[in-house]
């Protein structure tokens, strides 16, 4: 070499080492950095070729991986024979050579045109060896010492940074999986949370595809039930983050074609995951492959629902990720399958013991030949009815019918053949009332038909009905038998107001009826002393009202919080001196429909503002709550008298309190909501009582100018076995809070109701558990025992 040709022969070199530096400060990927260095050694540095070859365990030679230059060292064409010795030839091509094993760089020629000088420099990573990198020079001279040596540091700096690269990328790899693990994990999670609290097949598919997608951060999920019809296809159940009409298109099957070649049909038929299916690689999936890319689908798995042992379907998602499923996301995934599969079973299982309990309180409460209400049902039926009459003052009827020489039917031409008369006569009464649940059978030829609405006129014409319709013969066979009948009538609340009283006192019309021939008869027995008894108490309860024969009761309220009592609820007591305690609901009822209800209230709102003012001379400041009916809130003087007591007795306006039924209210808010606000105006608090027997509407409710609802005890008192009565209690609740509104609950009888509305945030218990109602007069000395056990507990 020339004396001048080393100090240019070295820059080359350095050249190289600064390039690798420099490209291993921003080199991201391994192949494109390696691509880079070969050409920076021959465009930047100046050598003729640069190539670079990795060892190759398996077959123990060097495999090119980046080449830059020209020359036959670029050209990739290393004869065993031209490169000039055995161990160079090892090297390159069978043998790895002592420089890729030692660590130590070497240099060579490469014989014949363009055999320019040639190093060898190792590329390695701990002592191990990766590869080799090759460089060629273009003139004659040999390499030197120092630019072998700069060589061989360009290569120790490549050779950590190759590992470096694949550190990092191992890394990133590691965290790809931990990641889609944990996605798998939150979707495990989330849908098993879903799993406990589904109700419903249908709503479980959705929730649990959208959990897949929203929480698992999938693509997209479906949910595919196969069909077993004659193309073995399957049907989208349920579907998330895609339109239910592209799974559709896909027509996927479960059949051998090649439409079940899909993951779908591939998971049915094995019962095993399909699992990680590249859409651009797997040739199975040719057939859906453009459309699904365009969507930004790379792959696809599909787990089985195996549900009583057979498949039924599968769980479908997608990944835009082409290796989104590895084996540990496997795992989780089919466990996920697995759990809404048994999900699926559970809710089956549960509607079929639904179905059988219907079944069977099917077969309880309804008559098995014609499919009608039995006796025991009617009762029930009734009891509602009457409950509900009560509440909002109306009447009800009840018919009895009764059908004529019935046995006879039965011990001439037999029993199957009575049974088709019964059937029939079912059928007739049906088509006149409608609605089945409100016909029963009673017996063996007798059946009763309830009117919830229906007063004496009504169901006479609804009587005469029916027997139009049976004038007509049921034809049985070749025989046409005559199905008439007789029925009786017996009305809510004239002949009773009890569901047995009725039934026993329909009956009976009913054979007064047939007896009469008359084929209706309406209930009148006892009628006469019923009206004679009713006349009677309207004339002692008014004579009881001018000599001041009632009596005040109070009902305390505590605040559920602290358990310290906030105020009572004033009630009126009648002991009748001829007939005894008279219910409050008979009695108030009365003065209601006679026009005594004004004088009532007028007594109770004296009777509770002086018995306010005494406890406030004792020291106590409790208030009374009265009750107000609609007609006393129609009544203009209604805020008059309020404001004359109130002067009278003294005291702050809230010594006194107005409680307003809903069904009163609501018999006409527009009137009433005037004597409200003038009531409102004169500082007085307003309750709505037996809040939700009525039909309240919101925006009523909103512009009453209430301070608290009264939750009705119906809905308290069933609140621990009744889920629904449980779902209206802690609705009111919540609609009162948001209302800015207390809230009270009556019949409070026990520790569990009590615990209960404290857990829902009901404010305010009234009810047996507190107290019982008793004497206002003696309310001072309940009110101590009261404070001492709060004490002494």
């Amino acid at each position: 070499m020339a004396i001048d040709e080393v100090p240019l022969r070295r820059g080359k070199a350095l050249a190289v080492l600064r390039s690798v530096t420099s490209l291993l400060a921003v080199a991201s990927d391994e192949r494109s950095l390696l691509q880079k260095v070969c050409a920076a050694v021959v465009d930047v540095a100046g050598y003729r070729c640069a190539w670079v070859g990795y060892l190759d365990p398996g077959q123990g030679a060097l495999r090119a991986v980046a080449v830059w230059g020209s020359g036959r060292l670029a050209d990739g064409r290393l004869d065993v024979v031209a490169v000039g010795g055995p161990s160079l030839a090892a090297a390159l091509k069978t043998k790895v050579h002592l420089p890729v094993l030692d660590g130590s760089p070497a240099c060579t020629r490469l014989p014949g045109a363009g055999g320019g000088p040639l190093a060898i420099i190792p590329l390695r990573n701990d002592s191990k060896p990766l590869g080799a990198l090759l460089v060629q020079e273009g003139g004659t001279s040999a390499l030197d010492e120092a630019e072998l040596a700069l060589l061989h540091e360009a290569g120790r700096i490549l050779a950590y940074g190759i590992a470096a690269l694949r550190s990092a990328a191992e890394r990133a790899r590691a965290e790809a999986e931990l990641a889609r693990i944990d996605r798998a994990r939150r979707t495990l999670s989330a849908a098993n949370r879903t799993l406990v609290r589904a109700s419903a097949e249908q709503a479980l598919l959705d929730e649990l595809c959208r959990v897949c997608v929203e929480e698992g951060g999938y693509r997209d999920a479906w949910v595919a039930y196969l069909r077993h019809d004659e193309d073995k296809s399957v049907e989208v159940m349920a579907q998330f983050g895609v339109e239910r009409a592209y799974l559709e298109s896909l027509r996927c099957s479960w059949g051998p074609g090649a439409s079940g070649r899909g993951a779908v049909g591939k998971a049915i038929r094995s019962g095993q995951p399909s699992v990680g299916r590249h859409i651009a690689e797997d040739p199975d999936l040719a057939p859906w492959r453009d459309e699904a890319l365009r969507r930004g689908i790379a792959a696809v798995s599909a787990f089985p629902l195996r549900v009583d042992g057979a498949i039924i379907g599968t769980l479908g998602l997608h990944a835009a990720d082409p290796d989104a499923f590895d084996a540990a996301e496997e795992a989780l995934l089919s466990e996920l399958a697995d759990d809404l599969a048994f999900g699926i079973e559970t809710l089956r299982t549960r509607a079929r013991s639904r179905e059988a309990e219907a079944a069977i309180k099917r077969l309880a409460e309804h008559d098995a030949l014609t499919g009608l209400p039995n006796r025991w049902r009617l009762r029930k039926r009734l009891e509602d009815e009457i409950a509900a009459a009560k509440r909002t003052h109306r009447p009800l009827a009840l018919l009895m019918l009764g059908i004529d020489q019935f046995q006879e039917v039965n011990e001439t031409l037999g029993y199957e053949h009575g049974d088709r008369v019964l059937s029939e006569i079912a059928a007739r009464l049906a088509g006149v009332e409608g609605d089945c649940e409100h016909i029963a059978r009673m017996g063996e030829a007798e059946f009763a038909i309830l009117l919830p609405d229906g007063d004496a006129a009504s169901a006479s014409r609804t009587a005469r009905q029916i027997l139009t319709t049976l004038l007509e013969p049921v034809e049985v066979g070749d025989v046409l038998l005559d199905a008439g009948g007789s029925i009786g009538i017996a009305v809510f609340p004239g002949h009773g107001t009890e569901p047995d009283v009725l039934i026993r006192r329909a009956n009976v019309a009913m054979h007064q009826a047939r007896e009469q021939g008359h084929g209706m008869a309406l209930y009148t027995g006892g009628r006469d002393q019923e009206c004679a008894r009713r006349l009677a108490l309207i004339g002692d309860l008014h004579r009881a009202i001018e000599r001041n024969e009632l009596r005040l009761y109070c009902q305390p309220k505590v605040r559920i919080a602290g358990g310290e009592t906030c105020g009572a609820e004033a009630l009126v007591r009648w002991d009748h001196p001829r007939l005894g305690l008279i219910q409050p609901g008979e009695f108030i009822a009365l003065a209601e429909r006679t026009g005594l209800i004004g004088p009532l209230t007028d007594w109770v709102m004296r009777a509770a503002f002086r018995q306010g003012y005494m406890w406030r001379d004792a020291g106590v400041r409790v208030p009374l709550a009265v009750n107000v009916s609609a007609r006393d809130l129609r009544d203009p003087r209604l805020v008059e008298r309020v404001s004359n007591l109130m002067a009278t007795w003294g005291g702050e306006p809230d010594a006194v309190q107005f409680e307003l039924t809903e069904s009163a209210l609501m018999h006409d808010p527009q009137g009433c909501l005037e004597s409200m606000r003038r009531l409102k105006d004169l500082g007085i608090k307003l309750f709505i009582d037996d809040f939700g027997t009525g039909y309240s509407s919101l925006a009523y409710l909103q512009k009453f100018p209430v301070d608290a609802i009264k939750i009705d005890q119906s809905f308290v008192r069933d609140m621990l076995a009744d889920t629904d009565s449980a779902v209206i209690v802690r609705s009111t609740i919540d609609l009162a809070h948001d209302l800015a509104l207390e809230v009270v609950a009556e019949g409070v009888e026990d520790r569990l109701r009590w615990d209960l509305l404290a857990e829902e945030g009901c404010d305010i218990a009234q009810g047996y558990f507190v107290s019982e109602p008793f004497p206002a007069d003696t309310y001072l000395a309940w009110r101590a025992d009261a404070a001492a056990a709060r004490v002494a507990g």
